[in-house]
């Protein structure tokens, strides 16, 4: 049967490691076997091992960090700052003569300048004194002493701005996307594209030299010109707002966030205006105010009342949305109408009918698992 032997040495300067022996003697042998076999296990487990293993290729090696700055593990930082220029004065490669001496010297100053690094920092310290209390951890003192060495250090801001770069790019770049898709869409109107030409025409830009670059152009190197200048007088009389305005580097995030404090302060200002103009001195609301508050309360961003053209801005402000008696009715107006659209919808009516019919749709939990 299976012999795990357990034995335990102590002594006045520091404990000494738990050594586990473990052996399996067969049922029929000697009792000359099975006394040596004890003898052995017996002066092995007797010898004494350090509490503090040390894994050789991480940390100090063999030794410790400790001894090899001569210092304990209850020294502070001072101590062992002290300790660190002490030992490095004593074993700097230059104050040494021979070559046999300097080539001792180098591995022994590395040595020292690696337990200065892993004892003055406070996790590296913490991790060691873990290591040298946990010698079983093994694989897991592996893993943490690599992973800090093979991970990178990087700067943090650098990380950041290098992925506000990037977005912005990518916004700037969608920006003359969507800019060329519709100056491409529109060149493809029969209506903006005759619009053109006749300025082309009128400005004397049409007549497009055939010898120009020395030979004749081809029909297609001609319409490839024609198509461009349509395209530069599109881009000089049409005004595109929107997602699909003219790129500018002011809708990029990067430069949002850098100029975001002076768009703080004239929001700030522009609500103060608003506060003590129509709130304290109750003025009649101006134009712009007028505008504003019909596209609050209708829910319409500003590129989407630009886009609605004068008439339709008109047909909005005489609705006088700004008056909140006309609001109420407007409200009320919204919600017959919706009512109306939903009793006529023709979905809706099948639903209605089936609820009306099965009755509302219910759900059981013991279906759902």
């Amino acid at each position: 049967m299976p012999i795990i032997v357990k034995y335990t040495v102590f002594n006045n300067e520091k404990d000494e490691t738990f050594v586990f022996y473990t052996c399996n003697l067969a049922e029929h042998a000697t009792n000359f076997e099975r006394s040596t076999k004890f003898l052995i296990i017996l002066i092995l487990s007797l010898t004494p091992q350090s509490t503090y293993a040390q894994i050789d290729g991480i940390y100090c090696g063999e030794e410790t960090c400790y001894d090899v700055l001569q210092v304990t593990r209850d020294d502070d930082k001072n101590r062992i700052r002290k300790a660190y220029h002490e030992m490095a004065r004593k074993h700097h490669p230059d104050r040494q003569k021979t070559s046999e001496d300097k080539i001792k010297a180098e591995e022994r100053f590395r040595l020292i300048n690696t337990a200065y690094e892993i004892l003055s920092d406070p996790e590296q310290r913490t991790e060691y004194d873990y290591m040298l209390d946990n010698p079983d951890q093994m694989y897991y003192h592996y893993y943490r002493y690599y992973r800090r060495r093979v991970s990178t250090k990087v700067d943090v801001r650098l990380v950041i701005i290098s992925i506000l770069l990037i977005i912005s790019s990518i916004q700037y770049a969608g920006q003359w996307t969507s800019y060329n898709h519709a100056l491409s869409y529109l060149l493809k109107d029969p209506k903006h594209r005759a619009k053109a030409k006749q300025i082309a025409i009128a400005d004397g830009r049409l007549n497009i030299s055939k010898y120009e670059v020395g030979r004749r152009l081809t029909r297609d190197e001609l319409k490839e010109r024609e198509e461009q200048l349509l395209r530069d007088i599109l881009k000089e009389t049409v005004e595109l707002r929107g997602d699909c305005c003219r790129p500018s580097l002011k809708r990029v995030l990067l430069v949002r966030i850098l100029f975001f404090p002076w768009t703080c302060y004239i929001w700030l200002r522009w609500m103060l205006y608003w506060v003590v103009k129509y709130w304290i001195l109750r003025r009649e609301y101006d134009e712009e105010a007028r505008i504003f508050i019909t596209r609050r309360r209708l829910k319409i961003s500003e590129n989407e009342w630009d886009y609605a053209g004068e008439e339709q801005q008109a047909k909005y402000l005489s609705q006088k949305l700004w008056i909140n008696e006309n609001y109420q009715k407007f409200l009320a107006d919204q919600q017959e109408a919706n009512r109306i659209r939903a009793a006529e919808d023709t979905d809706l009516k099948r639903y209605r009918r089936y609820t009306k019919r099965a009755g509302p749709a219910s759900v059981n939990l013991e279906d759902l698992f």
